[in-house]
């Protein structure tokens, strides 16, 4: 008997005995609510079954609590499951509704619909940006599902996806390989069914593969992670014609990924073709109105300027980036706060301090309202706001990026000085940059780079406001900082920790401390003359010319004699004699 007709019939019998033949009409309204077609009306259908079971359990539940909670509490999560329009609010109310009436309960049929609707609950939080929340909601799901033995075909799907829903909130906070191992077992569980099966939970194979191969294209191996996308290809171009309102996108996605993997494998070219081409399509979905394409859009514009930016075209880089912003304004706050990020770096290496400005007085706020509720993520771009907007007023802007990162940074870390001293917005935002890098790094060493780059550009915007006694104590504490870092790689940290070693002594010497700013001028130049095949002989004449200075002022004029021959022989054979 179809569904459909088996409807109808209890429809009939529970207006005779609605206690007997409710709870089967209410049970198979949630099932047709579950049912999935690509013929027009589908998603009314589904819904409006979700709605008749809920008004139906209603009824019963309240002439007869005892017996027909659990049917209740599992009509609500149909509900919040349906696929209509209605906000995610609501479907959270719902849900938590559903909780209270089964949360106590111990029999199986009760903890499979608890296990569900905190499954559900946790999607929805995560869409909201609940993400601690999301992700202990997420994990008791887990755990219920533990709790109900061995579980049925449906229900290892409703596993998978909490485990996605894990692994989404992993991501979010930064936990990539966690992420990977939940988005493993989703995927395993998919992999697990006989092929008939597994056609059947398609959306929940495509989702798995899709999120582990993103993961894998940050923590690697590429190859693995383009395996997954071949492997899952069939499946993903198939969805986009049976259900294009979902699969459109998820097609766009799929081909997203797979260029960032063909990029890492060495095959640029490839990786932006397959970019542009996913971004034309993200437009279509976008022209059709699909609900969350425009953040998706804006996510795939800023991968497109990625990898063009590495395939050595940064024609177009503002334009993807400007109109990555301007989508992402409309409540996608991450994908914002990264465009204005990129948006900055660009700024930054034309030279255009205006736009800089503008950018970081709407990065700086952003990032703020974040900070309370997602710390691991806001902060360091928190700190990174408030560094730039620091070293905007003691350096002025370099014409290119740095060879050691973005123009933003290579600006903070040691640009040429600027004509004016800091402004109290400028100085405020260097010690709060200050503050915030000490506690990042106390947590997780990883940040004690940009803790040394803050300290570095409060030390110049504190020297300027008229303290070097201020400006000595933290170059002290960056030349600290930059020593770790050195002891672990010092290729990448040689030159960092040589710069903060020169401007130390110059600190020392302004504070009439020669002795010491003598040993930071030499401790500067042996870390300089260590490693002559990496760095240029230019990069001696400053620290040279002010340990000159300051030996002529402690009359040991023989010492200065030969420290401004060998500026002299520096100058010769690198071209620039007379410069000085």
């Amino acid at each position: 008997m179809s569904l459909v007709v088996r409807i109808a019939l209890l429809r009939q019998l529970t207006r005779l005995g609605p206690h007997w033949w409710g709870p089967r009409l209410a049970e198979a309204l949630v099932t047709r609510s579950h049912q999935m077609s690509g013929l027009p009306g589908s998603t009314g259908r589904r819904t409006a079954a979700a709605k008749e079971a809920v008004a139906l359990c209603r009824r019963l539940a309240a002439e007869r609590p005892d017996q027909h909670q659990v049917a209740l509490a599992r009509a609500l999560v149909a509900r919040a499951a349906a696929p209509d329009n209605a906000p995610a609010t609501e479907a959270i109310d719902q849900l938590r509704e559903a909780i209270g009436y089964v949360e106590d309960a111990d029999d199986r049929s009760a903890l499979v619909v608890l296990a569900t609707a905190r499954g559900l609950l946790a999607l929805n939080l995560h869409q909201c940006g609940e993400i601690r929340e999301a992700l202990r909601l997420a994990l008791r799901a887990r755990a219920t599902w533990d709790a109900c033995g061995q579980l049925r075909r449906l229900e290892r799907m409703r596993l998978a996806r909490t485990l996605l829903v894990i692994g989404d909130c992993q991501e979010a906070l930064g936990r990539r390989e966690e992420a990977n191992t939940v988005r493993r077992q989703a995927l395993e569980l998919h992999r697990a069914l006989n092929a008939y099966r597994r056609s059947q939970s398609l959306t929940v194979g495509m989702a798995a593969a899709l999120d582990l191969a993103q993961g894998l294209t940050v923590t690697g191996p590429a190859q693995e992670a383009l395996d997954l996308i071949e492997e899952s290809r069939p499946d993903v171009e198939v969805w986009s014609r049976l259900q294009p309102r979902q699969g459109r996108p998820l097609l766009a996605r799929a081909m997203l990924i797979e260029a960032e993997c063909r990029a890492q494998l060495g095959d640029p070219d490839t990786a932006v073709r397959l970019a542009e081409q996913a971004v034309d399509r993200q437009r279509a979905v976008v022209a059709a109105g699909t609900p969350g394409s425009a953040a998706a859009l804006a996510h795939g514009l800023l991968v497109l300027d990625d990898l063009t930016a590495r395939a050595g075209r940064r024609d177009r880089a503002v334009a993807h980036l400007t109109e990555a912003a301007a989508l992402a304004r409309t409540n996608h706050d991450e994908v914002l706060a990264r465009a204005l990020f990129e948006l900055v770096d660009l700024r930054v290496a034309a030279g255009d301090r205006a736009a800089v400005e503008e950018l970081l007085a709407e990065a700086v706020p952003l990032c703020r309202e974040h900070t309370g509720q997602l710390p691991e993520v806001w902060r360091p771009r928190l700190a990174r706001a408030l560094l730039m907007r620091c070293a905007l007023t003691v350096f002025e802007l370099p014409a290119t990026a740095g060879p050691g990162g973005p123009a933003a940074e290579a600006a903070a870390g040691g640009g040429t000085p600027g004509v004016d001293g800091p402004d109290g917005d400028g100085l405020a935002a260097g010690r709060e940059a200050v503050e915030l890098a000490r506690l990042l790094s106390g947590a997780q060493p990883a940040y004690r780079e940009l803790l040394g780059r803050c300290l570095f550009a409060l030390a110049r915007a504190v020297h300027l406001a008229g303290d070097p006694g201020g400006s000595a104590d933290l170059l002290r504490e960056c030349v600290a900082v930059r020593r770790d870092l050195f002891s672990v790689d010092p290729v990448a940290f040689r030159l960092p920790l040589a710069e903060a070693l020169c401007n130390l002594g110059n600190r020392m010497h302004a504070l009439d401390r020669l002795e010491e700013a003598v040993g930071s001028y030499r401790e500067c130049l042996d870390l300089l003359r260590a490693d002559p095949e990496r760095i240029d002989q230019a990069e001696l004449l400053t620290p040279l010319r002010n340990l000159g200075l300051t030996l002529l002022r402690l009359d040991r004029t023989a010492e200065a004699e030969r420290i401004h021959d060998e500026i002299a022989a520096i100058e010769e054979s690198v071209g620039t004699a007379g410069s000085s």
